[in-house]
């Protein structure tokens, strides 16, 4: 298997090897022609420049000046001709294009490529000569005719040879390959250098991934970049809290679990030995032991369906039903439920609303259930004598719900807390007939999250809690 490290030098070393044949293709292919085509458009621009100055004036001298001016940039032959072919303006002592004594050898052996009588009929002509036996050199020749109003009164002949131009593309193209060989060194070392550079630090969280996946939360990984790889680094501490807080959390609900079964196990058990061991117990006795194991009994086979019903929460198997459901008449309900519990503590269960008619849209047995375990822990922990309070209001699009009792309070660093599973306030752990499992709060959150409902809690040390929830009261928000 190949690194990264590898991986990464390689594919920097081939990006610079494809621009480098892409850019021989080029030279290859086009280098050549690109070159003849810039020169021909020069010529041809500036046989029209020099057409355009004969035509308009008959100054000689401007035209010859301009002629000279030309031929020593680009190292070309320059013929200004008259409408008989004469030769009136050069740069090569020629006075006539007819075949002559006077014609020298290097003049007749460019002009013999052009057909003066189409430059003479108007028409702009580009001849390409190749390199043979009898001509040892490639030449351009341009011929652009001269105009004035509709007659044809002369033409500009531009000849220049081609061999500095393939001279030159032969230097650049020995240049590309000396410039080919230590591009493809440079590469090589940067992409060694990048590669190392890039690695390093997916190499760091590599090993700190390995040594959290060995069970080593308290690993880490510190960058100082703040790109993309910086915060994979983050994104890996992160996981590694996350994973340190929920070992810790599986350790302390192994813990509690463990405690709150085996608190009426230990009773069903001692119970259930002292009616076997003493056959001739008081029936009365008797009875009352059988009730405390029914009761052990009960409280073990709620926890455990608590259990499931948050495990199947959490996993996603649950589903929700939901429909229109009347909020108040479910509120009323849980109180008539709950009533005996709050006579049995001499509390005062109370309930206000606005709107005796409220919908909402929502599944309402697990809605019950919120209810339900909310008054029932608002019950437990009130004082004696005292209240609880729920009120139900609309508010435009929302209903408004709070659950208020003036009992013992939160302590506020508990607080955050307070919907964890097995999280109780109490740390006594006590097991009084009304303790809960620890698991009712959790299971609110559970039911509410899926709801997409809001909600919270407030609460003071011997003042009271609230818990309020807004309810979205029309059915389609969530169609």
């Amino acid at each position: 298997m190949k690194s990264i490290f590898s991986k990464m030098g390689l594919a920097i070393t081939s990006l610079v090897l494809i621009i480098l044949i892409l850019i021989w293709i080029f030279q290859i292919a086009f280098l050549n022609r690109f070159y003849i085509y810039e020169r021909k458009n020069s010529l041809l621009a500036e046989g029209k420049k020099i057409a355009s100055m004969v035509e308009a004036s008959k100054d000689k001298q401007n035209i010859s000046t301009e002629i000279e001016s030309f031929s020593s940039s680009f190292d070309s032959k320059i013929y200004v001709i008259d409408a008989k072919g004469n030769i009136i303006i050069s740069n090569d002592n020629i006075t006539s294009l007819k075949r002559s004594d006077k014609r020298s050898e290097f003049s007749r052996t460019f002009i013999e490529y052009l057909d003066i009588t189409k430059l003479l009929q108007g028409k702009v002509l580009v001849e390409k000569t190749d390199r043979n036996q009898r001509h040892k050199i490639s030449l351009l020749i341009v011929g652009v005719p001269i105009e004035s109003g509709n007659n044809i009164i002369g033409g500009v002949i531009l000849i220049t040879p081609l061999a500095p131009v393939y001279e030159t593309i032969s230097i650049l193209k020995k240049q590309l390959s000396i410039i080919s060989i230590i591009s493809l060194l440079i590469a090589a070392v940067l992409s060694f250098l990048l590669a190392k550079l890039f690695t390093k630090p997916i190499l760091k969280i590599t090993e700190t991934a390995k040594e959290i996946a060995k069970g080593d939360f308290n690993a880490s990984v510190h960058l100082d970049s703040k790109d993309e790889i910086g915060m994979l680094g983050k994104t890996i501490n992160a996981l590694a809290e996350q994973l340190g807080q929920i070992e810790k959390f599986r350790k302390e609900f192994i813990a509690n679990i463990s405690h709150e079964l085996k608190t009426p196990l230990s009773l069903i058990r001692a119970y259930a030995e002292l009616i076997i061991d003493m056959p001739d117990y008081d029936p009365n006795e008797r009875n009352n032991n059988l009730k405390i194991i029914v009761e052990e009994t009960d409280k073990l086979n709620k926890m455990v369906n608590d259990i499931l019903y948050l495990s199947e929460m959490e996993s996603g198997y649950l589903k929700l039903k939901l429909t229109n459901i009347p909020l108040i008449e479910i509120v009323q309900d849980v109180i008539k439920k709950l009533s005996f519990l709050a006579k049995k503590r001499n509390i005062e269960l109370i309930l206000r609303y606005d709107n005796k008619n409220t919908l909402i849209y929502a599944d309402e047995d697990k809605i019950e259930r919120v209810f339900f375990n909310i008054i029932n822990n608002a019950l437990i922990h009130s004082f004696e004598n005292g209240q609880v309070v729920v009120s139900v209001y609309n508010h435009k699009n929302t209903v408004h719900v709070e659950i208020r009792d003036y009992g013992e309070g939160i302590p506020e660093e508990d607080l955050p807390y307070i919907w964890d599973r097995f999280y109780k306030v109490d740390k006594s752990r006590k097991r009084d007939s009304d303790s809960g499992t620890g698991l009712g709060m959790a299971i609110v959150k559970n039911i509410l999250e899926s709801h997409h409902f809001k909600y919270g809690i407030k609460s003071k040390l011997n003042e009271g809690t609230l818990v309020w929830i807004d309810i979205p009261n029309r059915r389609q928000d969530y169609e």
